[in-house]
């Protein structure tokens, strides 16, 4: 479940990436662009395939222990500790350091390109961590909310498909902090 919902997810986060790296293998005079592709995205998916496992095997973990999963409103405090942790995540230099490189595709591309399928792997790859390091925090508060809550989880992807491919990107971040924190403060109860 986590896997298809990983992929669901960051499909719209990717695709600028896809563009980009057509447009470098073009100009480096590779004509066979779907291999390229394909091995890039094979590198983004074992990064992506292993936060899913760890992911699943967290709910797994917590299903275990009888915690609800979703946590929702019947795991109050599971589900504001969850959030305060998203929130703080996003004022973290790691956070800010992830997203610079996952906002710009070409230059990462440029910079860390190696030639031949297993260096498209090796780029999708170290993109995927980089991907992965922006968004597991915010990955995890399905947690919170379920996977099959299709209007959350549309909120989660948007928020997103907004620091990393959208013009306000980085000045998306900290707003959601904020709010993710004052979330957790009210769900926990301590605000009030």
């Amino acid at each position: 479940m986590w896997l298809a919902m990983t992929a669901l997810m960051m499909a719209p986060v990717v695709a600028p990436w896809i563009r980009a790296l057509v447009r470098v293998a073009r100009a480096g005079g590779t004509g066979a662009y779907l291999p390229t592709v394909l091995a890039f995205g094979a590198g983004y998916a074992i990064a992506w395939g292993a936060f899913s496992v760890v992911a699943a095997g967290l709910q797994t973990g917590l299903t275990a222990l009888a915690v609800p999963v979703p946590f929702g409103l019947e795991a109050r405090m599971h589900s504001g500790i969850a959030l305060l942790l998203a929130g703080s995540f996003q004022f973290t230099r790691f956070k800010t350091a992830c997203l610079r490189r996952c906002r710009s595709p070409q230059s990462y591309l440029l910079a860390h390109w190696r030639p031949g399928l297993a260096g498209s792997m090796r780029v999708g790859l170290g993109h995927g961590v980089d991907c992965v390091g922006c968004c597991w925090a915010v990955m995890v508060l399905a947690l919170v909310v379920g996977m099959a809550h299709l209007a959350w989880m549309g909120l989660l992807m948007a928020i997103m498909v907004a620091e990393m491919a959208t013009p306000l990107g980085g000045r998306v971040t900290r707003p959601v902090g904020v709010a993710l924190i004052v979330a957790g403060l009210v769900v926990t109860g301590v605000s009030g």
